[in-house]
This record gives structure tokens, sequence and C-alpha cells, in this order.
């Protein structure tokens, strides 16, 4: 696969990782899922797709699409796809390419908002990935036109391998990967848990993210409140209004926390505030 083929914002070529570049700012915020940064990694992203699309005139028809839905709770990547694909729908001149569709991809009966993909070492990543790249649903819809495939972050590429097999056997003319954060192939294998240290976010300002901004709970931000200490989880469920506990607690049920070990008190929590 030639360099390219990816797009990205930015590449971490060392470490050690400068956290608080601008980069990395709105990233904790935008894997929770909340709008206001989704829309900063959209505005950044734009100009690079509007290039792809000008640069391959014969390609046209393009599919924007994103990782797979587990139990349709989205991720932040899958925000991020919606949102720029929006967001190029009203730019006038893309009308001009050919016909764009947003498409999403879905697991066959498959939850996977208790896994923390970030913690993973390299072998659990391929070891999982494997596993569910066997339950993808087949789309007959991408044979014969060309893919962009929308994401936040390559740490390793077993995800990115595994999606191009699955892009190859549905006959797709081509699939173009675009990240906001590329890493450096030796650096993704040799420290994998390297986003875990830009995802990290204070449980202050996840009380006030989850409360007080315009937000679609991801996977990743429901596992992080499931995560929480009793104490915790009771004050953040005070500060939510009735539609969020509601939203909330769908998608923990959805992603079957109350069958898992270790989460019974977080749901029975969740349960005296419906």
């Amino acid at each position: 696969m030639s360099d390219a083929e990816i797009l990205y914002l930015h590449r971490i070529n060392k470490l050690p990782l400068d956290a608080e570049a601008e980069i990395f700012r709105q990233y904790p915020a935008f894997k929770l899922g909340v709008t206001r940064s989704v829309r900063y990694y959209a505005r950044q992203l734009l100009p690079l797709v509007k290039n792809l699309i000008a640069t391959e005139p014969e390609n046209t028809g393009w599919i924007f699409t994103s990782p797979a839905l587990a139990s349709e709770t989205p991720a932040g990547a899958n925000l991020l796809c919606r949102e720029l694909f929006d967001l190029c729908e009203r730019e006038r001149g893309h009308h001009n390419s050919g016909e764009l569709a947003l498409m999403d991809i879905h697991y066959d009966n498959e939850r996977t908002a208790a896994i923390d993909y970030a913690k993973l070492d390299l072998a659990d990543r391929l070891s999982e990935r494997e596993r569910l790249s066997q339950r993808l649903i087949r789309n007959p819809d991408f044979r014969g036109r060309p893919v962009l495939f929308v994401n936040d972050i390559s740490v390793t590429g077993a995800q990115q391998h595994a999606m191009q097999e699955y892009f190859e056997r549905g006959e797709a003319t081509c699939v173009r990967w675009l990240y906001v954060i590329v890493v450096d192939p030796a650096i993704g294998k040799k420290d994998p848990r390297i986003e875990w240290q830009i995802n990290s976010v204070s449980f202050a300002d996840l009380l006030q993210m989850v409360s007080h901004e315009e937000i679609q709970f991801t996977g990743k931000c429901v596992l992080k409140l499931m995560q929480l200490r009793r104490a915790e989880l009771d004050q953040v469920l005070r500060g939510l209004n009735g539609e969020r506990r509601t939203r909330l607690w769908e998608l923990a049920s959805r992603n079957g926390f109350a069958s898992m070990d270790g989460f019974r008190e977080q749901m029975e929590l969740m349960r005296s505030f419906s």
C-alpha cells in the first residue's frame, strides 16, 4: 500500500509525545463525542478531501465510510465521517465530481464498547482485529465504487489491514485512508498504547463535557463512565438531564454491560435514576 493512499493531519515520528500540542487538545473530547471537537477535526480534514477528489477525476461516486458500528453505538470516527460528509455536501463544487454517498459498516451481533482498544498491546490488537474482521457484514454497495475510509488514528495498522481485505472482497474500485493522526509504524508497534496517552481526561473535564457540552455519547464515552467509581458515576448521573440519562442507559444496555462482570453496581445505579 503506497503512502499516496493515506492522508492525515499529523504524523507522530518521534517520542516522547508532546501531549499538549495543538493537534491533540481536542482529541479527548472528540473521542467522547463532543460536537465542537468533532467539527474541529472535520474542518481541518476538509481541504484534504477536496484535494483528493479534485486530483482523482477518474474516480467518481465516492463512498464515505468509517469503522464498523457495534450495537449501533458510534465511535468518534463515525461522527467525524458524518460531519465531514455533510461539509463536503455543502461544498457546491463537489456535486460536479459525481454523487457522494455516506455508508455505515456493521458487525454481525458484536458488542465492543467494553473493550478499551487503546490499552491493548500489539498481539492483542492483532488478535482482536482478526476476530472482529470475521464479524463484518458484507455490503454489496461498495462494489465498483471508490471508498474514502475516515478514521481518527492509525497506530499499528492492524485495523487498516483488516479493512483493506474487507473492501477487496467487496470489489471496491480503490480505497483512500484519511486520518487525524498517523503513528510511524516502528513507534506504533513498539508502543501501541500511545493513543491512551492522548485519550486521557480528568474526571472534572469528563463531568463537564457529558453534562454541559453538546455531545453524542460514543462507545468510548460510555466505557469511561462505566469504569468510574460509584460515587463519581452518581455525580455524573445527577448532572445529566433526563434525556441524557436515558441515552446512557440505552447504550450501556445495548452493549451488554448488564451481563458483564464488574459492571453490575454501575448498571443498578443507572437503573435507579431511570
